[in-house]
């Protein structure tokens, strides 16, 4: 399992779990946020997101669909239930639009891999923003 990574608090940096099967992923997508994250930790599959969002509190969850254990949309669900104003960005390869349809039932944002370079950060900053919005 992997362990929590602690990185520098930015300021007003939003603490983020990066959470996918793969390892390689992972990095990559920490390399594209860190500039604006804090990558307060990682998980491998859906039961250890919902493990460390209990345990970490993050502002945002970078949340694959395809995982073991647990899936990203039956994840996402506990997530809702242990902590409602943790925002949900689903990161996926997945194009199945009744697959979407479902995850932005629970998510505030849905980005497939291909197009991670372009619309991973916008939509990281609009999930924080309506996460934000139902906090108030």
């Amino acid at each position: 399992m992997p362990t929590t990574l602690h990185a520098k608090t930015r300021p007003n940096g939003v603490r983020v779990l990066l959470v996918d099967d793969f390892a390689e992923w992972r990095a990559k997508v920490r390399a594209l946020v860190d500039h604006l994250a804090h990558i307060v930790g990682e998980a491998c599959d859906g039961l250890e997101a919902v493990e460390k969002v209990i345990k970490l509190r993050p502002d945002i969850v970078i949340l694959d669909l395809g995982m073991p254990r647990m899936n990203g949309i039956d994840a996402a669900r506990r997530i809702r239930q242990e902590s409602c104003s943790t925002a949900i960005v689903f990161l996926t390869e997945n194009t199945d639009n009744d697959i979407k349809q479902e995850a932005l039932c629970v998510g505030h944002a849905y980005v497939l891999k291909r197009d991670a370079h372009a619309q991973l950060l916008p939509a990281i900053k609009s999930a924080q923003a309506v996460a934000a919005s139902d906090r108030e």
